[in-house]
């Protein structure tokens, strides 16, 4: 029986639930869900809404982990629901300096 093993982990990765945190259009501590859809070079992509000031925000597990920083969204005719959050280990090593 096809089982998934301990190199797997990404696939087990994805479809994990996340949520979206922030102030989109400054309605104060706004959550919206979804899944960890891939991951794409530095970005973690999601199906979590991220509206203009959720963005800068954490996207967060449901135990709390903070994963990535909400950042932007793909705006399509033809369907909705495409953000990136810019991972956390990316976000990170960038502000290194910044932080203790």
């Amino acid at each position: 029986t096809p089982f998934l093993g301990p190199q797997d982990e990404k696939i087990r990765t994805l479809g994990r639930d996340v949520y979206a945190i922030g102030s989109p259009l400054k309605l104060n501590n706004t959550v919206t869900s979804g899944v960890i859809s891939n991951f794409r070079g530095d970005y973690t992509q999601t199906n979590a809404e991220i509206y203009p000031g959720n963005s800068g925000g954490p996207l967060v597990t449901e135990d709390g982990r903070v994963v990535g920083v909400n950042t932007k969204k793909m705006i399509t005719e033809k369907f909705e629901g495409l953000g990136f959050a810019i991972k956390i280990s990316r976000a990170q090593s960038e502000f290194s300096n910044f932080l203790d």
